[in-house]
């Protein structure tokens, strides 16, 4: 055993153990050998019999960041070539992110059932549970299993020790006596690092070689307080491998409107340009004013196979149920005044690739996948880039302004034996974004919560981070808000986050409408029958021009709730942020069981600074205010799937200004101006109620957009 990597503010880490595995099964543990200073890195010779490998490690001072590379006699095995265990110094419990398919078991029966339901039609499958047990008992599984899961979703999990860390974890947050250790794992150069019991960092390489050059596995940071240990982790990890944090990329051109996607609405078989645009003229003409839409999965001219995968694009054109192309549905819907419409297809084109005359037809390369028995983009990045770049121009042509690119894992198991993931995910997610951001479109990404998707997200800035919404599910509206929440607190760093769209009629569409305003990234519906719309939800996040009414920065879960368990503990899901001056809190019950929950508030759990003195709460959903000084607590209750809103604002000269009242977030829709002579001034971006503090009570005055009014 080495000494201590890593010592910072009374934590150490040390390497416990180096072991490699080769292809014919057989493993090693390595011996310490060495350490020696390479340039910036510290770096830990291990030997063994056949293999020699460098442990790597460089430091900014806060943070720091763990590599290796390996030579070795014989072939290393593809799977797991190397495994490092890693010891720390303090016993710890942990908040975990895993990509262990078995944690949504139940959610597959959920898809077939409620999808169905939502759209008047028979359900597929049998019913799931209202109140299914989560966290579920995560066991080993063998990477053939895991990759044919759909392992591109992280589910958040609390352990009170690292022996308890699922298989394929990519992220944990522990709380180890007043410090935090952030650690986030990596995909880089050659492979992809998963975390695994006993706070083991496994490598992936995809490919069997006897040489790996150096490659980050994980980056870790220590802070007394853990939001800055998360974003010191995800930012030192940034100076390293390919993505770059969220605050340093263009914001999408799509995340300011309410957008409508077919998904849901249509799903596949009744995607067709008459239903798309019927659907939204309909939304328009009762007054909601769309400002994107999104075609989903349905529109191909796509050929269907026997087995899995099984839906294979035949050539780059639209299905016969859109008779005037994509091109024609494009143009009816900016017709009706959508500014901008966008188009779903996955990384590999369509789920399964696509046949060999689509390459032909686009005039470039393509690669033969044994994983899914059908032709993907190439994996080398020249090759990649052309092949984008002639896809986009296509989907330009086609008067398109952005795509939802799906199913961005399968990077990791396409190219498998012909080249490492490391290389292939870099040289694919780099061409797709180059190419996307060259023709001035955008992108959604979906199904990309694995380590070769964040990790090259250099341009991309929009993220789906969690499974999909599965409408008039109860359970779904608990854990998909549960299951985002959480996953923001790491990768709001890297992009928007996007919590999926929802139908606005949902018997739950409360809770996710608020989740969705908390998220700061885009948000969207996906109903079917206008008819059934409900303005009076939707008008309290959109204005009259579509633009929405969010938070300022993605809403972070609070100190009191950042290491317990919402689902099985009686507390309330807490997420905070700020928007325009005032905090902001939604508290949720999505407890499993039925139940109401009492809990409370208090300005030292909020995930940011709080200045010191008095505020005034106000209660959006109950249109209640009071005064909350430090110390003090806010008592709430909630029955099972409410959710309330709670706005805090700062008491200055007597006075506190709350906002528009008429909104989900009403602070968002005020300016408050203050003269050098302490006179408070309040001008309107919207018509509505003004509620203030003033004189001891709640007051409320009507004003219209634009109007400047003197507070007193």
């Amino acid at each position: 055993m080495s000494g201590p990597i890593l010592n910072v503010r009374n934590i150490s880490f040390s390497i416990g153990s180096v072991a490699v595995a080769f292809a014919d099964k057989s493993k090693s543990t390595c011996e310490y050998e060495s350490l020696r200073k390479e340039g910036m890195y510290e770096v830990y010779r291990y030997k063994c019999r056949d293999a020699m490998v460098d442990i790597y490690v460089s430091s900014d001072g806060k943070s720091y960041i763990v590599g290796f590379s390996a030579a070795s006699m014989k072939d290393l095995d593809p799977e797991r070539p190397l495994e490092v265990e890693l010891s720390l110094s303090k016993p710890c419990k942990a908040l975990v992110l895993t990509t262990h398919k078995d944690a949504a078991k139940y959610h597959s029966n959920a898809f077939g059932y409620y999808n169905q339901v939502a759209i008047g039609k028979k359900p597929m499958g049998s019913k799931p549970p209202d109140d299914p047990e989560y966290p579920p008992k995560l066991s080993y599984i063998e990477h053939e299993e895991y990759t044919r899961g759909y392992p591109c979703w992280s589910y958040p999990m609390l352990f009170e020790s690292f022996d308890q860390i699922p298989y394929y974890s990519i992220f944990l947050l522990a709380d180890c006596s007043s410090e935090y250790l952030a650690l986030l794992t990596l995909t880089d150069n050659c492979t992809t690092t998963y975390i695994e019991p006993g706070l083991k960092l496994r490598t992936f390489l995809g490919k069997t070689v006897k040489n790996v050059e150096l490659s980050w596995m994980a980056s870790i940071s220590i802070d007394s307080n853990p939001y800055n240990a998360v974003e010191a982790c995800v930012e030192y990890a940034s100076s390293r491998v390919l993505f770059k944090p969220r605050r340093l990329k263009r914001r999408p051109k799509f995340i300011d409107r309410i957008g409508w996607c077919s998904w849901n609405a249509l799903l596949t078989d009744d995607l067709s340009h008459k239903n798309v645009v019927g659907i939204v003229k309909g939304l328009l003409d009762k007054g909601l004013c769309l400002g994107w839409v999104m075609i989903d999965d349905g529109w191909q001219d796509e050929v269907k196979k026997e087995g899995w995968p099984r839906r294979v694009l035949r050539r780059l054109s639209a299905n016969e149920r859109f008779p005037e192309g994509l091109k024609g549905v494009v143009e009816s819907l900016k017709k009706l005044g959508v500014d901008l419409v966008g188009l779903w297809h996955t990384i590999n084109i369509h789920w399964s690739g696509f046949e060999n005359t689509l390459a032909k037809e686009l005039n470039v390369e393509s690669y033969f996948s044994k994983f899914n028995g059908n032709y993907v983009p190439p994996f080398t990045l020249n090759e990649a880039l052309e092949f984008y770049e002639k896809f986009f121009s296509w989907v330009k042509i086609n008067g398109l302004d952005f795509v939802k690119v799906d199913n961005q894992w399968v990077i990791h198991a396409l190219y498998d034996g012909d080249c490492s993931v490391g290389k292939a995910s870099k040289n694919v997610e780099l061409a797709l974004q180059t190419a996307v951001y060259a023709k001035d479109l955008d992108i959604l990404n979906c199904m990309c919560m694995a380590p070769e998707n964040y990790s090259n997200f250099l341009f991309s800035n929009a993220m789906r981070i969690s499974m999909d919404y599965i409408p008039f599910w109860k359970t779904d509206a608990k854990l998909h808000t549960l299951f985002s929440a959480y996953n923001t607190l790491l990768f709001s760093h890297i992009a928007y986050p996007d919590y999926d769209m929802f139908m606005s009629y949902d018997p739950y569409a409360k809770v996710h409408a608020v989740a969705r305003v908390f998220s700061g990234g885009p948000i969207y519906i996906t109903d079917r029958e206008p008819e059934k719309t409900d303005l009076d939800l939707l008008k309290r996040f959109v204005l009259p021009d579509g633009r929405l009414v969010k938070v300022d920065e993605p809403a972070l879960p609070t100190r009191d709730v950042l290491f317990r368990d919402p689902y099985n503990e009686p507390i309330l899901l807490k997420i905070a942020s700020k928007s325009r001056g005032s905090m902001a809190v939604a508290m949720f019950n999505v407890n499993r069981s039925s139940g109401r929950i009492e809990d409370s508030l208090t300005l030292d759990v909020l995930p940011f600074v709080v200045e010191p003195g008095e505020y005034v709460y106000y209660r959006v959903f109950r249109n209640e205010c009071g005064l909350l000084k430090p110390g003090e607590k806010l008592n709430v209750s909630l029955g099972e799937l409410d959710v309330e809103v709670v706005t805090l604002n700062p008491i200055k000269n007597g006075i506190a200004v709350i906002g528009l009242k008429e909104y989900i977030l009403p602070s968002a829709l005020v300016e408050v101006l203050e003269t050098v002579d302490g006179r408070i001034f309040v001008k309107t971006v919207a018509s509505g109620t003004l509620a203030y503090y003033a004189n001891g009570m709640l007051n409320e005055l009507k004003v219209e957009k634009g109007s400047i009014v003197e507070i007193k």
